[in-house]
Formats: structure tokens, C-alpha cells, sequence
């Protein structure tokens, strides 16, 4: 996807989903406001929506799939906010840790799960080099563009194997755009093609170049979706949320 396509295909989505745009941004160092996470989705609360909206099998599977490990492994959610997706990790043998820099929504871990769920801030870690084998990351968007290149150094810091996008971009589907208010407090509107550029020049390789890789995580992705139209636009773009370290 050469740069100007991408240009056009971010201003038409902003223009048309105008009416996300802007809203829930705190204006001061979180990215996002205390509302964002009050009103999540269907006028539920974060907590009240988890377990419909998070599969942490999906993204075990995922793993599986790219880099073949054997659990237990060390994982990092980036944008963990009340820790809940470490506790459907640890059920999975998955040894995870979170890092949220929302105090509002951090306040409400869950008393067990403090010591892993850490408030902090992704450009600056409290995590030793290649602490976690993976990472896995949803909180990118919401920084300002300025401080990316920051955050993505970060993460090839404590990361040793591999790291798994799973942020908005402004090429995803209209209709999760739309059903899902995606573009609710981002700061930073880039395509699946954009993002993967910043990966590779922070550091990381993509870690699917292989076409039967490709199909066979796209078969997972198929097969998890429950909804009538598909997160990614197309099996190409996946290819753009996973990478490597060398």
C-alpha cells in the first residue's frame, strides 16, 4: 500500500467517524479518559464487557501458530487496564504481566493480581532487557504520534521473541469502526501499513512472510470471529500485526 493511498484512506475514515474523533482524549498524560473505559461498549463498563470482547485463547493460538512455543512463556500486556486478561492468561499456562497508565481504570485490578498489573508508562518500563518472551500490544494508538518511535523502543527493549499488534488502525472494517467506537480516544491514525513501517525501523521484522503461515492464521482468526464481518479487512493485513526480533 504505496503512502498517499494510505493518506486517503485515513482522512476518508476520520471524516466519516468524525464523530469519534476527539472523543474520550485526556488532556493530561493518560491518552485516555476515565469515560472511555466507564462506557466501553453497549453502554457497558470495561469489566462489564471483558468477557465477551477478550479471548485470550485466540491470541495463545496465535502465538502457537507464528513462533511454536510450548507454555508456560512470560507475556506483556501493553494497555492491560484492570488486569483481567492476566488472569485468562494464567489459566492458559501463560506467566503474564500488565502495564496501564490509566490510574482510574488500574485502581480496579483485582487484589491478586496487583503485584503483576503494574501502573506505569510504556516509554519507560520498570522491566529488565528481554524480560518477556512476547508482548502483546493495544495501547500504541492512543499515544501521541511523537512518542511511538519511543514506545516501540521500549518494547524491543524488554521483548525477546516476538510481539503481536493488536491496535486500532484506520483501515480496519467500517463496521468494527463503527460498532465498536474504535476511534474513540486515539491519537495516533495510521494504516496497518504505516504501523508495520515503524515496527521495522524501531527494530522488529515481520514475523509472517511464509503464504501457508498466512492462511493458517487467518483460519484462526475466521474461525474465533463470532460476527457477521471480519476485523481485518483482509487476510494481507494480518501479515502487518505480528513481528520478530532478530
Amino acid at each position: 500500500m504505496d503512502h498517499d493511498k494510505s493518506i486517503g484512506i485515513t482522512e476518508m475514515r476520520k471524516r466519516k467517524f468524525a464523530h469519534q474523533v476527539d472523543v474520550c482524549v485526556s488532556t493530561d498524560r493518560n491518552a485516555i479518559a476515565d469515560s472511555y473505559f466507564n462506557n466501553y461498549s453497549d453502554n457497558l463498563s470495561y469489566e462489564e464487557a471483558f468477557e465477551d470482547l477478550f479471548n485470550g485463547k485466540y491470541i495463545l493460538d496465535l502465538i502457537k501458530a507464528i513462533w511454536g512455543p510450548e507454555t508456560p512463556y512470560r507475556l506483556l500486556d501493553c494497555g492491560s487496564a484492570n488486569g483481567l486478561t492476566l488472569r485468562q492468561f494464567d489459566k492458559l499456562g501463560i506467566e503474564a504481566w500488565g502495564i496501564e497508565n490509566n490510574a482510574h481504570i488500574h485502581s480496579k485490578t483485582p487484589e491478586g493480581w496487583r503485584g503483576r498489573n503494574l501502573l506505569g508508562d510504556v516509554l519507560k518500563m520498570p522491566f529488565e532487557d528481554g524480560s518477556f518472551e512476547f508482548a502483546y500490544v493495544t495501547c500504541l494508538p492512543y499515544l501521541p504520534e511523537e512518542k511511538i518511535d519511543q514506545a516501540l523502543k521500549e518494547l524491543f527493549r524488554v521483548c525477546r521473541v516476538g510481539l503481536l499488534f493488536q491496535g486500532v488502525t484506520t483501515d480496519m472494517t467500517e463496521e468494527v469502526i463503527e460498532d465498536y467506537m474504535l476511534f474513540r480516544g486515539l491519537r495516533t491514525f495510521w494504516t496497518y501499513s504505516e504501523w508495520s513501517d515503524a515496527f521495522v525501523r524501531n527494530g522488529f521484522k515481520l514475523a509472517v512472510s511464509n503464504p501457508a503461515l498466512l492462511d493458517e492464521i487467518w483460519r484462526i482468526e475466521q474461525e474465533t470471529d463470532e460476527d457477521d464481518w471480519n476485523w481485518y479487512p483482509n487476510k494481507e493485513s494480518m501479515r502487518y500485526s505480528f513481528f520478530s526480533k532478530p
